[in-house]
């Protein structure tokens, strides 16, 4: 018997993931997110899971200036190219684990499983185009920004499929387990 794909151990490197993306998260929304949102006024572009126009992406970079600049490529994008792998990774893997043992369910949680990896290609796709915005400055293509605008709402639908199937996996788990109990009479 392979003991190091038991449920425990498994779990728990899954979970070891969950904290390194939580805290990656952490570091994101109370670092470099808010750092931008202060010396902005408004929102990153990471942060605006419906998209954004070419005359918002103009005023976000303006308002940038060097220091926001200096911000988001050297502490938010760092960052966010961690995140989206470990996220990726934990979604997936959770979905996997969850739902061995659900029968006929289990490989619609695993198609699933594979769209967090393309909310991850999504966010990546996202970030290198911020690089190229902000390296292009205010002289930004409008076709760039459309791309950058159509990855982030990409990203942001993926994930809510992902995390939309992780609260039925977690519930039917949940079920699961409260109707294996044995009963107290």
């Amino acid at each position: 018997m392979n003991t190091s794909l038991s449920y425990p151990q498994h779990g728990s490197r899954i979970l070891l993931f969950w904290c390194a993306a939580m805290l990656v998260y952490c570091l994101m929304v109370f670092g470099s997110l808010a750092e931008i949102e202060r010396i902005t006024g408004v929102r990153a572009f990471d942060m605006r899971p419906t998209g954004y126009s070419f005359a918002d992406a103009l005023a976000l970079i303006s308002a940038l200036g060097e220091d926001g600049r200096r911000v988001y490529l050297t502490m938010q994008i760092p960052l966010d190219t961690v995140y989206p792998a470990l996220l990726a990774i934990s979604s997936a893997s959770s979905l996997c684990w969850l739902s061995q043992s659900f029968g006929s369910t289990a490989r619609w949680y695993r198609a699933v499983a594979a769209v967090a990896y393309l909310a991850a290609i999504a966010d990546f796709a996202e970030n290198a185009m911020i690089v190229w915005m902000l390296n292009a400055g205010l002289g930004v293509h409008e076709a760039l920004v459309k791309a950058a605008s159509l990855a982030s709402v990409s990203k942001s639908i993926f994930s809510t499929i992902v995390f939309t199937a992780l609260l039925a996996a977690l519930t039917e788990f949940a079920v699961r387990r409260i109707r294996q109990r044995p009963k107290v009479v």
